[in-house]
């Protein structure tokens, strides 16, 4: 098959590398692999533009020195090296077959053998290799097949796939939800039969995954299936999740940290939360914005009024309280659009700023001291009670002026 590659495929940047490859290992040493060969076949824009090569790592670097193009040995010990052509990565990767593999991590050897390296790959429709000429190579002779029927499945045997690296489970799903039309059952019964292999990964792998899952169009029905089968329980361990929030929230979001929240729901425990956090990995911005997400929502509720959600936005902000409200909708099944007239009288209300500094109740006669903090903290929570009426705040300055009077007469 013959594909017409885009021009990011074509760029001076990518026939440099290809040209400096092939002057040490011959025409056709190096091909595009995988996704942005999958997805040009699919008539989609590539993604990051990966190369396979027959040539070991040592000959790859010793090519582009030659070529006196810029490497670094990002993976060498996996066979990749990264080439960088103004600020361009290129991963190129050795053609491998696995020798030993413990679910997390493989050892490899080295191969000239395109159908060898094919075979070591996860899914068929990912087994897809493409010159700089746009000739598609399909060794498995399943992947064309697999990409025209939007089907995902995992080379050869699928347990054994599986027990290579147990990350695979959640490519599955995530291919599944971008790539497919439905769930292969052979490859689903495989990741239901070996979720627990998800118990071995690292935070980090299944935190990517699970975001790059989330950021899909519509991954409803994928994450379902996830709840449904036990295998979610593996990925956010000791969340109470609902595949019916999720049925009724995700379509109200696009934001990947919005449908975690809705996944993982909030009538967690703070310790679940917390442990989440950390099984996960999550970086301080995503883990402290589930944490006020989780506090705003113990107050947050759809059919607030307006003085309500005034008074919620000056004590949570503006993203939490969005993230607390997207949950609650979801747990109420209101309808998208009801969803939409609240987000959006919610974006129309400032946030209230106290207006009142120490240094106003000093100048009207107050001490510094404790009193003064302790006043503060009184008048404001009293303009809070009255809706933010600045009244409240010059009604209590001149309570505090004529009694300073009084005390100085």
């Amino acid at each position: 098959m013959h594909i017409a590659l885009p021009p990011e495929m074509t760029a001076p940047a990518v026939q440099q590398v290809f040209a400096a490859l092939e002057a040490a290992g011959g025409a056709g040493c190096v091909r595009f692999v995988g996704g942005c060969v999958r997805d040009v076949v699919m008539g989609r824009t590539p993604g990051d533009l990966d190369l396979s090569t027959q040539l070991t790592p040592d000959a790859t670097e010793v090519a582009l020195s030659a070529a006196g193009i810029r490497h670094v040995p990002t993976g060498k010990a996996f066979g990749t090296i990264t080439a960088v052509i103004e600020g361009q990565p290129f991963e190129i990767t050795s053609l491998r077959e696995d020798v030993e593999t413990d679910g997390r991590r493989a050892v490899v050897s080295y191969t000239t053998d395109w159908s060898r390296d094919a075979q070591r790959r996860d899914f068929y429709l990912n087994a897809l290799y493409a010159d700089i000429r746009g000739e598609v190579f399909d060794p498995t002779g399943q992947g064309l097949d697999d990409v025209q029927a939007g089907r995902v499945r995992l080379i050869g045997d699928a347990e054994t796939r599986l027990r290579e690296d147990y990350l695979r489970i959640l490519r599955f799903f995530r291919f599944s939800a971008s790539h497919g039309r439905g769930l292969d059952e052979a490859s689903l019964n495989a990741c239901v039969a070996l979720r627990e292999g998800i118990d071995s990964l690292s935070g980090e792998r299944i935190q990517q995954e699970l975001f790059k899952l989330l950021s899909i169009s519509d991954p409803v029905n994928v994450v379902q299936r996830m709840i449904e089968t036990g295998v979610m329980a593996h990925v956010v361990p000791g969340a109470p999740v609902n595949a019916e929030r999720v049925v009724a929230g995700f379509h109200l979001t696009s934001d990947a940290i919005q449908r975690l929240i809705i996944l993982i729901g909030g009538h967690g425990r703070a310790e679940v939360l917390n442990a989440l956090i950390q099984r996960l990995r999550l970086p301080n911005r995503v883990a402290d914005r589930l944490s006020a997400a989780a506090a705003a929502y113990a107050e947050a509720d759809v059919r607030a009024s307006l003085p309500a959600l005034r008074r919620w936005l000056y004590r949570y902000g503006r993203q939490a309280l969005s993230d607390a409200l997207v949950l609650r909708v979801a747990e109420t099944r209101l309808s998208p659009e009801a969803w939409k007239t609240l987000d959006q009288n919610l974006k129309q209300i400032d946030v209230p700023v106290f207006p009142l500094k120490s240094a106003r109740l000093i100048s009207v006669g107050l001490a510094p001291g404790p009193e003064l903090g302790q006043t503060l903290r009184r008048i404001e929570a009293d303009w809070i009670a009255h809706d933010f009426s600045p009244i409240v705040i010059e009604d209590a300055i001149d309570a505090i002026a004529k009694q300073a009077n009084i005390r100085g007469q």
